[in-house]
């Protein structure tokens, strides 16, 4: 995958749209199913510094099985299944919320060079305990271009990921709003929205976020769906009370560029 200008400026005219919620999509039987597939047939599974695992491999069978046929109609007005061509993602089992990242590949990747990220779906598989209370907040902010990681005020992240402390050094964002932009950390974020998003529950200081504005947040809810851009920018928070661990499974689908309309 090659994030040129013609990348760039298909991804914007075609694929960016607002994130979505769509609840009680899987049941407790076909939560249970995915989570088996998790642990006993995917192909590779890493741990992270902090006690984070992740599983992936056999995406094809996962999505052509368990996924697309419980989702297609459900999502038909947005996503196009007869173009995806590709399924990459992972699925996951933390103890933590995750700051604020971007899921786009990274510069080195794997991908063919005439890939292009379509969109990403997100399905919790399960939350320990299960009155847990935590979020998912996207925001207005897309970094098209490869992953990277938000991590002011000295929050690091153990990803590989590009990692920026300084936001204003951020290339390529784009917003709804405002099309190409500068993320300015002038800008603050406010107590108001800090608090309707429940972001003092990440937790995290205020500042981690300013420059940043909030498209949507929604509850963590096993068995609902989650679509977004891939290079959107979001974070999660660990609610109240703390979670012990969560379950999750994000899948990339890609598709080919149009290199007749942008080159």
């Amino acid at each position: 995958m090659k994030f040129d200008t013609g990348f760039k400026n298909e991804y914007v005219a075609k694929y960016v749209k607002p994130s979505m919620q769509y609840q009680d999509v899987f049941t407790e039987e076909q939560l249970k199913e995915l989570a088996e597939f998790m642990f006993r047939k995917t192909q590779t599974w890493r741990t992270s510094p902090t006690g984070n695992l992740f599983f992936r491999g056999n995406f094809k069978t996962l999505a052509s099985e368990l996924v697309v046929p419980i989702i297609k109609d459900i999502v038909k007005e947005e996503i196009d299944f007869d173009k995806v061509t590709t399924y990459s993602g992972n699925f996951f089992h933390t103890p933590h919320q995750y700051g604020i990242h971007t899921d786009m590949p990274e510069i080195d990747n794997t991908f063919e060079e005439d890939d292009i990220t379509y969109r990403s779906l997100l399905i919790p598989l399960y939350l320990e305990p299960k009155h847990n209370k935590s979020k998912i907040v996207f925001y207005d902010q897309r970094v098209v271009d490869s992953g990277c990681t938000f991590d002011n005020g000295g929050w690091k992240s153990t990803t590989h990921y590009r990692s920026f402390d300084d936001y204003t050094l951020i290339d390529n964002v784009y917003t709804m709003q405002q099309g190409w932009c500068d993320i300015e950390t002038i800008n603050k974020m406010t107590e108001d929205e800090f608090v309707k998003h429940e972001l003092f529950r990440a937790p995290s200081p205020i500042e981690r976020y300013n420059g940043l504005t909030i498209e949507s947040s929604f509850d963590w809810q096993p068995g609902s769906l989650y679509t977004f851009d891939t290079a959107a920018v979001h974070s999660s928070t660990i609610g109240k009370p703390y979670f012990k661990c969560k379950g999750g499974l994000r899948i990339s689908l890609i598709t080919k560029r149009d290199y007749d309309n942008f080159k």
